[in-house]
């Protein structure tokens, strides 16, 4: 998950922002089954297949803190166990050429700095065991706060892959309210009138003035009011060689205009797919697919593949067919963008 502008004005406030640009169509046809529920709960889920009947789910453990791992076979819920700290968060990875697997996963410092690590991985009766960690240099500012959920694929070359969501600094743009803020605000607007003014629509002049009225009296910039757009991207990096362990930045965005949580579910030369997430700065966030030839050219498909009841985000697949994935994502309320978390599983066909 991702922070935005302005962020969290209340503890069930929708953030604002307005995504900057209309999903490219394209030709192909995709269907994604009604999620049925895991048991999980928590965000950004990694998949990888033990068997035909059974996954290793990764993925936060939600309200109550840290970071787990989840058994789950097919036809029934998960069953969880923790993990130690040296996995970070936000876990990933891949087999390479020489069939051996590698982790990345993003480390956070006692200052609030990220970066992108990666560590060699074993398992042992289906628990991992990482490596030593290197760090990729990577990184991203404390401040800088929708960053990160790296996402790993093997390209036909036998290159990684690395994609993740990059917002830069931008002045006002990366405002972030302190508790004591968001309390004022909602105080001084209501909780409606707080969540009126996070979703990024336009007010009436009479309820525009209360707002810049209700910033001043609470130490918010005025820049950091109002309809936001989205400077949310999709960036990646390839690796140097087939260790996957250096890594050079891929010239511009992969996808702009505020999509998020990129899952690049198949890497075939002339023939690349990627699920991906709107933003959460205009609730109700819903799944998407992308295509390209390369994977640095993308196009997203103009329907979306969850309806706009409840809100979806971090999808992850298993292929399971030629033209079918089994796909796990994180599923939240509509009213409650930012919290009550569950993850659920679904069948996407093409």
């Amino acid at each position: 998950m991702h922070a935005f502008v302005i962020r969290c004005l209340s503890a069930v406030s929708i953030c604002g922002l307005v995504l900057a640009a209309t999903p490219v169509a394209h030709a192909a046809s995709f269907n994604l089954t009604k999620g049925s529920p895991t048991g999980m709960s928590g965000v950004s889920p990694f998949a990888t297949p033990v068997d035909t009947t059974t996954d290793l789910v990764f993925h936060s453990a939600g309200e109550a803190g840290g970071w787990l791992m989840s058994t789950c076979a097919t036809d029934s819920q998960c069953t969880s166990l923790s993990l130690p700290r040296e996995f970070g968060t936000d876990y990933t990875q891949v087999t390479l050429m020489d069939g051996t697997q590698r982790a990345y996963f993003v480390i956070v410092d006692a200052d609030g700095t990220k970066e992108i690590a990666t560590a060699p991985v074993t398992f042992t009766n289906s628990v991992p065991t990482l490596g030593t960690t290197s760090r990729l240099g990577i990184q991203a500012s404390a401040g800088q706060r929708a960053w990160g959920v790296p996402d790993s694929i093997v390209t036909p070359e036998g290159l990684v892959r690395l994609y993740w969501v990059d917002n830069p600094d931008k002045g006002s743009g990366n405002f972030q309210p302190t508790g004591a803020q968001r309390k004022c605000l909602t105080t001084a607007l209501g909780r409606k009138g707080a969540e009126q003014l996070a979703s990024g629509k336009k007010l009436t002049p009479a309820k525009a003035k209360k707002a810049a009225k209700a910033a001043k009296k609470c130490n918010i910039p005025a820049s950091a009011l109002g309809a936001s757009r989205s400077t949310e991207s999709i960036v990646s990096a390839t690796s140097t060689d087939t260790s996957g362990t250096s890594f050079v930045p891929d010239a511009g965005n992969r996808i702009t205009g505020g999509y998020v949580d990129s899952d690049v579910i198949q890497a075939k030369s002339g023939d690349w797919l990627m699920l991906l997430s709107t933003g959460p700065g205009e609730p109700p966030q819903r799944l998407f697919i992308a295509t390209s030839r390369d994977g640095l050219a993308w196009k997203v498909n103009r329907k979306p593949l969850t309806p706009s009841s409840f809100n979806a985000l971090d999808p992850v697949a298993v292929q399971t067919g030629p033209k079918q994935w089994r796909v796990y994502y994180a599923k939240s309320p509509k009213k409650t963008p930012f919290a009550n978390h569950q993850i659920v599983m679904s069948t996407l066909t093409r």
